[in-house]
């Protein structure tokens, strides 16, 4: 790291400290820092990022929404939540069995984490892919807002990433696939998912497959 990045790091870190201490209630005015159109910035980025809005639906939700590239507005983002205390859904996770190796154990795991009654599994040898649906999931779906590929927010706007961004944002992997994220995959199984959400009611309990 050379003088220049260490310099942007730094005061990225403290940029950091100081949306801290806005979202714990603290005002500021004024900073050493940063100047005043720099700490309206930084308002700005704690309202967006800390935006999250419950989402209301019936039949099928499709949350496998493909971020714009070069769009210079927040964009929305639905994640599943999971919540013992919500409403019951089924959830569809579609996964590539090329990229994402399937057991039983995490298949369990996932399904404890998204409080589900059960899941069950079709494999289509074809295309090397299965359908894991599963059943009476609890949860809600809330909106977020966030920056579409190579692109960070700045204030209320998304800009172009420097390369070091760049490279911090492909170790965290952007496409998370929503539902996904309780069972701590890491990017290749992200992208190895793709999930649809349906909130209907099902007459008894289905086949598990946990046990075989």
């Amino acid at each position: 790291m050379n003088l220049f990045e260490w310099k942007q790091s730094n005061t990225e870190s403290i940029r950091e400290e100081l949306k801290q201490q806005i979202r714990d209630g603290a005002v500021v005015e004024s900073h050493f820092l940063f100047s005043e159109e720099d700490l309206k910035e930084v308002h700005d980025e704690v309202l967006i990022e800390d935006f999250s809005e419950e989402i209301s639906f019936e039949g099928v939700i499709d949350l496998d929404t493909e971020l714009l590239e070069d769009v210079t507005t927040p964009q929305d983002l639905l994640e599943f939540v999971p919540d013992e205390l919500a409403e019951a859904m089924d959830i569809d996770i579609e996964v590539d069995m090329g990229l994402y190796e399937m057991d039983f154990v995490s298949l369990g795991k996932i399904r404890d984490q998204l409080f589900a009654e059960d899941y069950e599994v079709e494999v289509d040898e074809a295309s090397n892919k299965a359908k894991v649906s599963f059943k009476r999931a609890k949860g809600k779906i809330t909106k977020k807002k966030t920056c579409g590929p190579k692109m960070r927010l700045k204030g209320n706007k998304c800009i172009p990433q420097s390369g070091t961004q760049k490279s911090k944002e492909r170790r965290k992997g952007i496409k998370l696939k929503r539902a996904k994220k309780a069972s701590g995959a890491g990017v290749k199984k992200r992208a190895a998912i793709k999930a649809k959400i349906t909130k209907k009611r099902v007459g008894g309990r289905s086949r598990s497959f946990s046990g075989t």
